[in-house]
C-alpha cells in the first residue's frame, strides 16, 4: 500500500470518486446519490460494477471488524454502489419518483461498520 494513499494499491482510479462516493454513513452514502446528477452517478457506477467484485475479493482478505483504512474507504466505494445502483437500475433518476429532497427520512440504526 502506498503511503498517504486512500485506497489500497490498484484501486487509484477510484480515488476521484471518494471524496463523494466513500462516505461511510448510509445517511451520507443517501445524500451523495439524491444530490449528483444521473452523470455523475452513471460514471461512478461504471467504474464500481467494473472493479466492484474484485474490490470485495481485496476487502474479504482483513477481518470486517478490523480493516485498514484503505480497506474501510474501499467498502464505503461498495456500499456506495449499493446507492448508485438504485439510481441507475431501479428509479432511472437521483431520487425516488415523486420524493421530495432533502426529506426527513433519518437512519438512525444500522451496523455500526457500516454506518
Amino acid at each position: 500500500m502506498s503511503a498517504g494513499a486512500r485506497l489500497p494499491d490498484g484501486f487509484g482510479e477510484l480515488e476521484p470518486f471518494l471524496d463523494s462516493w466513500g462516505r461511510h454513513t448510509t445517511q451520507e452514502r443517501l445524500a451523495a446519490r439524491c444530490e449528483r446528477s444521473m452523470d455523475e452517478i452513471g460514471q461512478f457506477y461504471d467504474a464500481m460494477t467494473a472493479r466492484a467484485e474484485e474490490a470485495l475479493g481485496y476487502i474479504d482478505g482483513f477481518p470486517l471488524d478490523d480493516l485498514p483504512e484503505q480497506a474501510r474507504n474501499l467498502l464505503a466505494l461498495v456500499l456506495g454502489l449499493a446507492q448508485a445502483h438504485i439510481a441507475v437500475e431501479i428509479h432511472r433518476q437521483p431520487r425516488a419518483p415523486g420524493t421530495p429532497w432533502p426529506n426527513s427520512i433519518e437512519i438512525v440504526r444500522g451496523l455500526a461498520l457500516l454506518g
